[in-house]
């Protein structure tokens, strides 16, 4: 992005001001939230943290714009912007609440602002402005968070709660066919709504119910849920989909008393051909345990990692794109390829913007045998944009070799990767192969390195890095939904390529 400034002698004073309003320093300590606005696109759902002042919720504007389209150049000073995006030009005054977009002023609800160095919008912005800058279709239910943009049709939903022996039965009637997955996490239920887009009838569901203190819908990671909250432990739930996949049933019952000691179910032989020869690890708390269908258990499990995440943004780009996004969008994509093949089951370290350890990380991917472990990330990779780096595991100091059989002996938590570092190679090939294959990319050849996420996992893993997010390179390609479907078809097919043993 070129950021124009009024004169060579004044770019000492300015030059540092579009930097510092471009950089993505989302919120000071004192007012961090977990609350998020989500942008649905016909490909793709993208998460944007909200910063609430007061009453109103506010939005930061680059973020917004370059997830809409691209922004050409800016000037800045400390209380005016101006920004060309697209075919428009947009002027912001802070504390104003009037804007002006081509020779059109506008008024929002509420003032822009500037918080440390980053300007921030009113989500009134969203019905007031956006329809005038982009020529796609736009929905925004009032009060929600969460718009649909171009030719996205969210799937509705309505809901009853109603007596039955021992318990209670929740029925949730879809407009469209769904595919339903249920997690037990923190003491709740989550059912998981599928890909699509979903929107309820109702922006809040009342429960008066003996056995549900709660059912909320919730989609602040960009992935649409219910979250069914028990009135009191110990009950059980059992969920199913009608044959027309428009219906849910889900029963929370009473456990049936025990009436006799059962004898004890034979153990299951494992089908995982990695080697269960590893500590578990740490504990992930609050870590959700998947209620799967035989038929999903048995699908390989595929661990999709987003590095960083919450107060972590790591690295920051000159077009206000900050890395743990990128990395949450392309597992985003990355999730949605590999669903739609219907061959992997798909489990994520994180959901939504928290950080998770990074031995909380490994210990969740190592809870499910995985196949195949990748960590993604956006960093400073110079000037060549776009450019992609795959990394294998390599340790800081050299290791004592390996003993030739150590299947039946314990082997270290902070060493089990060394036994998958032949495999995890092999697949850094083949993903860095499928890679160089997208037109424009620049792919160095496969690295290994001390990467830390990568040091406790039981399977064969790579971390990816995607750039550049340099302060003096346009960035906003990483943000682009073509570019992240390019990069998740490729580790998709990697993927199939080297579980098929074509490396």
């Amino acid at each position: 992005m070129t950021i124009n400034l009024p004169s060579r002698r004044a770019r000492t004073f300015l030059g540092l001001i579009p930097l510092a309003a471009l950089v993505m320093v989302f919120w000071p300590a004192r007012s961090l939230r977990s609350d998020n606005f989500v942008f649905y696109f016909p490909n793709a759902a993208h998460v944007v943290p909200i910063q609430p002042i007061g009453q109103t919720n506010y939005l930061p504007l680059f973020q917004v714009l370059n997830l809409v389209g691209r922004i050409k150049r800016i000037t800045a000073a400390r209380d005016w912007l101006k920004v060309w995006f697209e075919d428009s030009e947009l002027e912001f005054h802070a504390g104003d609440k009037r804007i002006r977009i081509k020779k059109a002023k506008l008024e929002l609800s509420d003032p822009v602002r500037v918080e440390n160095g980053q300007w921030l919008v009113p989500a009134s912005f969203l019905e007031t402005a956006l329809p005038r800058l982009i020529h796609q279709t736009i929905f925004h239910r009032l009060g929600t968070r969460r718009i649909f943009i171009g030719d996205v049709k969210p799937i509705s939903f309505a809901l009853r709660l109603e007596p039955v022996a021992n318990g209670s039965r929740l029925t949730v009637q879809f407009t469209e066919k769904v595919n339903i997955r249920t997690v037990s996490s923190n003491g709740k239920w989550v059912v998981f709504l599928g890909d699509k887009p979903a929107q309820p009838l109702e922006p809040k569901f009342s429960v008066q119910d003996p056995y549900v203190s709660s059912v909320q819908f919730d989609d602040q990671d960009g992935v649409p849920k219910l979250v069914v909250t028990p009135a009191a432990d110990g009950l059980n739930f059992y969920a199913k989909v009608e044959e027309t996949g428009k219906t849910l049933q889900a029963d929370l019952l009473k456990p049936a008393p025990t009436v006799a000691q059962q004898p004890a179910a034979p153990p299951v032989p494992a089908t995982s051909p990695l080697p269960s020869i590893t500590s578990m690890g740490p504990s992930v708390p609050g870590a959700p345990q998947t209620a799967l269908s035989p038929a999903e258990l048995a699908l390989p499990a595929v661990v999709l990692d987003a590095g960083h995440g919450g107060e972590d943004a790591g690295a920051r780009g000159s077009n206000g794109i900050l890395e743990k996004d990128v990395a949450a969008q392309l597992v985003a994509r990355v999730r949605s390829t590999l669903l739609a093949s219907k061959k992997y089951r798909i489990v994520l370290t994180r959901l939504g913007d928290v950080n998770p350890s990074l031995d909380q990380r490994d210990a969740a991917a190592n809870q499910v045998r995985p196949q195949v472990f990748f960590s993604f990330h956006a960093g400073n990779l110079g000037v060549r944009a776009p450019r992609v780096v795959v990394y294998s595991y390599q340790p800081s100091t050299p290791s004592p070799p390996l003993a030739e059989d150590s299947r039946g002996a314990f082997i270290p938590w902070d060493t089990v990767q060394l036994y998958q570092l032949s495999r995890s190679q092999q697949l850094a090939q083949v993903v860095q192969s499928e890679l160089a294959k997208i037109s424009g990319l620049a792919v160095d050849p496969p690295a290994a390195a001390p990467v830390r996420v990568l040091r406790s996992v039981n399977a064969p893993a790579v971390a990816i890095e995607v750039g550049s997010l340099a302060a003096d390179v346009d960035s906003s390609l990483l943000a682009d939904l073509n570019f992240q479907a390019e990069i998740a078809n490729a580790i998709v097919r990697a993927i199939d390529i080297f579980r098929e043993g074509r490396s």
